[in-house]
């Protein structure tokens, strides 16, 4: 059986990308039209990478506006004939689910650890059990958790996901950023200043008062609970499922995340 060894192989060509200077509600307007989670960023009229922006950059910085603010600067990046091996190193040690990919300069492509999910490991015959891949350490949320305060837990603890509980401690969903970038608010948060100065003339004049609004767009998680808006369909799989087939159960339901329960369930 072939073998896929290079970047360039299983990349995506013609990427969707931001470009700087821009804004948050542009680029929150390019991933909602494309069904995206991350854009690549270049400098304005260049294919020049200069950061990258995913949703969870969104939610982490809240009260910014301006996309350079925002995206992360220098990202990691390969060429496209950087080896899969390496590129699968790449996301394990940066932890990190999107690079760039960069020729002559220039952004020619984007590359996801999904990508190596879909088209390398269900290409390939691993038979070794994911038993010894499964994340054990892992924090569940209440299903009557409020949005705002289940994403905070899931921001201190530095993970994107987790499986949601009822008040009989049996699980009943799955909760993730994805979840919650569809329920975004854009508000406009106006704050009034009130500058004095004084006037020219006599001591005793009135001062004169000048008042200034400065209006600033933050976004806002709705304080409704997660049982609202997570997944309720709930795919298992079990400790002795090969790689393959876990590869393959993730890419025919487009999921990157499934939970693992041991022989007794």
């Amino acid at each position: 059986m072939y073998e896929v060894n290079k970047v360039r192989e299983i990349m995506t060509e013609n990427v969707i990308y931001c470009e700087v200077p821009s804004t948050r509600v542009e680029v929150l307007s390019i991933m909602k039209k494309h069904n995206l989670t991350c854009l690549p960023v270049v400098k304005k009229g260049t294919k020049k990478l200069v950061g990258i922006i995913t949703r969870y950059s969104l939610l982490e910085k809240p009260m910014e506006e301006q996309t350079a603010l925002i995206m992360t600067r220098d990202p990691i990046y390969v060429s496209p004939n950087h080896r899969i091996k390496d590129l699968a190193k790449a996301f394990i040690d940066h932890r990190i689910r999107y690079i760039p990919v960069v020729d002559n300069d220039e952004l020619v492509g984007m590359v996801t650890v999904s990508d190596i999910v879909h088209k390398v490991l269900t290409k390939s015959t691993f038979y070794q059990p994911i038993k010894n891949f499964i994340e054990r350490n892992f924090i569940a949320l209440w299903d009557k958790t409020p949005i705002n305060v289940g994403w905070r837990i899931m921001e201190l603890a530095k993970i994107y996901a987790a499986p949601v509980i009822n008040s009989k401690l049996e699980v009943v969903g799955i909760f993730s950023a994805s979840d919650i970038f569809s329920h975004i608010e854009i508000v406009v948060d106006e704050h009034k200043h009130v500058v004095k100065a004084a006037t020219e003339g006599q001591e005793w004049d009135w001062d004169s008062l000048t008042i200034i609004y400065v209006g600033s767009k933050k976004l806002i998680l709705p304080e409704k609970p997660i049982s609202e808006i997570m997944k309720r369909e709930i795919v298992t799989l079990r400790e002795e499922t090969s790689i393959s087939q876990c590869a393959k159960k993730m890419r025919d339901l487009n999921l990157h995340i499934l939970p693992v329960v041991n022989s007794e369930g």
